[in-house]
């Protein structure tokens, strides 16, 4: 309570000030690891930022962040990475507060930058180093004085804290003698400094990977992605770092070639590109009131040492809030394609995905594959049917099946299909659904993944109908279009074509959602 800005109480509003000024701490990312660690406040020698006397180390609390590598810091403004996006924004003047703590104006270029997560992060970097206020001065100038410093950033809470910003000064560039920077925890640990879990837990669920919300834990934020100001645009202004190009039919390009197309259209389902890992074909059967799904999992290669695939996963979200696992609580359900322990080909299942899961907890995954059912067998409320796998990559697929999917042709292509029952007569408004592909046949860290919603259902076509073919671009590999958690909707442009006698009466416009899953 000491923190809360006085100022903005009296207004009727909570902000607190997190300025450090009789401790100081360093955060240091090594490999998977982030440690954490924070400085005595009642020794001789004055802190200094860039302490390396491990002596000093008050405490040290540590975060397995498992696998890293799918997506690249916030500080790297390009958008390479998995679900990673970047918003160029151009040149603006803020007030900055210097070394003195006070506020001075400053010249800004300003980054929003994004990764699964649907919050973003703003950016914003020294416009104008000391050199240019110099006339450009080249002559005697130290490195220092040509370099655009981080100055601020504004950081998402991202569900688990407080938005904040954080503001850079002291900006110094490291050297070689600066190496001891980096072996802090290992001379502090040698010293019989002991690093604890930061999630305070013994089990394996709480050691490693992103945090696990308690029930209702969630804390919004306001750094959610707009659709209706989100606009992906990549410049970086790197010395290494090209303009890409585009080229001309890139954005009508599904992935599947025209085959691909054709076959869709004679199918008369709606064509969702989700991302270039995943395309999604639906239809409503109104014979059976079910909607007919089809999922292609694009660029799918097995193992080089077990020869099996990979495990593939559609989630069904309770809401248009891209998280793992529902916000208030509970399992999402899974349909499965995975091969289960001792087999050797891929099976679909039905199962549920525990939130404990999302910390690579060895008993989730135990859990998992124990409550995995045949999708065909399942019983209940909603059942599904006509399920089919289908892939070049599967030792024995049928002739059916192959000419069942438009990318059957496509050696890196695995296809799933199967019918769902409805509750209402008619087909949903929207299904909110997540996909995943996994680094591995075994349950575990996934290589891709991301959030859509399906809007089109078409009536299924029978023998003898003219088509229809709905196809909409949810492309979300590139982030362009996003939703507020993920959690809100991103509107995309659906390109309509038709080949009824009469057209649509209106067109469908696809909205997609992508996210960092918390």
């Amino acid at each position: 309570e000491e923190d809360i800005d006085p100022d903005f109480a009296e207004k009727g509003l909570l902000g607190c000030w997190k300025n450090q000024t009789d401790y100081m701490t360093t955060m240091l990312h090594l490999g998977n690891m982030m440690y954490f660690l924070s400085y005595r406040d009642n020794v001789t020698d004055a802190l200094r930022p860039g302490e390396t006397d491990p002596s000093k180390i008050d405490e040290c609390i540590s975060i397995d962040l498992a696998v890293i590598g799918n997506i690249r810091p916030d500080w790297f403004l390009d958008k390479r990475g998995d679900d990673t996006d970047v918003q160029y924004l151009g040149n603006q003047h803020v007030y900055y507060s210097d070394e003195n703590r006070t506020s001075v104006p400053k010249l800004v270029k300003q980054w929003r930058k994004k990764d699964f997560a649907s919050q973003y992060f703003v950016m914003s970097m020294m416009g104008n180093p000391p050199n240019r206020l110099e006339n450009n001065a080249t002559d005697n100038i130290p490195v220092e004085d040509t370099l655009h410093w981080p100055l601020i950033l504004n950081i998402p809470g991202e569900g688990f804290g407080d938005d904040q910003l954080q503001v850079y000064r002291n900006h110094a560039l490291l050297t070689d003698d600066d190496d001891d920077l980096f072996t802090l925890v290992q001379r502090y640990e040698a010293m019989g400094g002991v690093c604890g879990n930061a999630r305070g837990g013994d089990d394996d669920a709480s050691d490693i990977g992103p945090p696990v919300l308690e029930e209702e834990a969630y804390i919004p934020s306001d750094l959610e992605v707009d659709p209706n100001s989100w606009v992906s645009n990549e410049y970086t202004f790197s010395p290494v770092w090209q303009v890409p190009t585009q080229e001309m039919g890139d954005d009508n390009d599904d992935g599947g070639g025209d085959d691909a197309a054709s076959a869709a259209a004679s199918s008369g389902k709606a064509t969702t590109r989700v991302s270039d890992r995943l395309t999604v074909q639906s239809c409503h059967d109104t014979a059976t009131n079910t909607i007919d799904l089809s999922f292609h999992f694009h660029d799918i290669a097995p193992s080089s040492t077990t020869a099996l695939l990979p495990w593939m996963a559609i989630g069904y979200r309770s809401s248009d809030v891209c998280a793992m696992t529902p916000l208030e609580g509970g399992s999402t359900p899974l349909v499965l394609v995975a091969t289960p322990p001792n087999e050797s080909a891929p099976t679909v299942y039905k199962t549920e995905l525990p939130p404990e899961a999302k910390s690579m907890s060895s008993e989730a995954f135990a859990t998992m594959y124990a409550n995995m059912v045949p999708l065909e067998d399942v019983e209940g409320d909603v059942v599904y049917g006509d399920v089919v796998l289908e892939s070049a990559l599967l030792a024995d697929p049928t002739a059916a099946a192959r000419a069942s999917s438009p990318f059957g042709g496509e050696d890196d292509v695995v296809s799933l299909r199967y019918r769902q029952s409805l509750d209402e007569d008619s087909a949903p408004d929207a299904m909110y659904l997540m996909y995943a592909i996994g680094m591995s046949s075994e349950l575990g860290i996934h290589e891709t993944r991301g959030c859509f919603e399906l809007v089109s259902f078409p009536v299924c076509m029978t023998d003898g109908e003219d088509a229809v073919q709905v196809e909409i671009d949810g492309n979300n590999s590139d982030g362009e279009r996003e939703n507020g958690e993920e959690g809100a909707d991103a509107s995309s442009s659906g390109m309509v074509t038709a080949r009824a006698a009469s057209a649509l009466s209106s067109a469908v416009i696809a909205m997609a959602v992508f996210g960092v899953m918390v």
